[in-house]
């Protein structure tokens, strides 16, 4: 009995993640409400706040669940590894994981990365933030030589991906996430105008 009703909590809270996504993508975040979801979900408003307190509620844990899924990630590389990989032919492991993770969930992160949707998946883009400031070397950041300063490396970091990331959900991920982690590793080793130029020449 317990089986059967752990399974029935799993089910009505995909018919409640399934429904939130629809409305999102229909509406935007103006257009979930508890009404909305539960008629969309076909489920009353009672059995809604058995599993959420509202919908703030509801985004956070949606949040919650997928910044899990990015820390089982392993993230042991250093980034100037990237500098010493012998070929331009294979991706950074640690990009190629991302990739295959945005892959698993993409109506979830097509959200968190649409620009159009603030609302949803700050903490996941303030902890990608986070790491990239965390993958910049310390003697980058220590040193009075430097010829960008770290927060403007992260800036340009997270716009430029960030901004690929959302096109490549836009566009119905035309392409496999092996080429997009193949396109970023190959972005970070020799900046936009190298590989564009790489590209032309092929």
């Amino acid at each position: 009995m317990e089986k059967a009703n752990d399974l029935r909590v799993i089910r009505t809270k995909k018919l409640i993640e399934d429904a939130f996504l629809t409305i999102m993508e229909e509406q935007g975040s103006e257009g979930v409400t508890v009404r909305s979801l539960s008629q969309k979900a076909g489920i009353n408003r009672g059995t809604f706040y058995l599993h959420y307190q509202d919908i703030y509620d509801l985004m956070e844990k949606l949040e919650d669940s997928l910044i899990e899924g990015m820390n089982s990630l392993s993230h042991q590389e250093d980034p100037r590894d990237l500098m010493s990989l012998d070929t331009d032919n294979e991706p950074f492991p640690m990009i190629m994981s991302f990739f295959d993770y945005l892959n698993s969930n993409p109506r979830m992160f097509k959200l968190v990365f649409d620009p159009q949707v603030p609302s949803f998946g700050r903490k996941l883009t303030s902890l990608l933030h986070d790491r990239m400031y965390a993958k910049i070397p310390q003697e980058l950041i220590d040193s009075h030589t430097q010829t960008m300063p770290p927060e403007y490396l992260i800036a340009y970091f997270s716009s430029a991906y960030f901004g690929i990331i959302h096109h490549w959900f836009a566009s119905g991920m035309e392409l496999p996430p092996r080429e997009m982690a193949l396109m970023i590793t190959r972005l970070i080793r020799h900046g936009p105008l190298v590989t564009a130029l790489q590209g032309f020449e092929k």
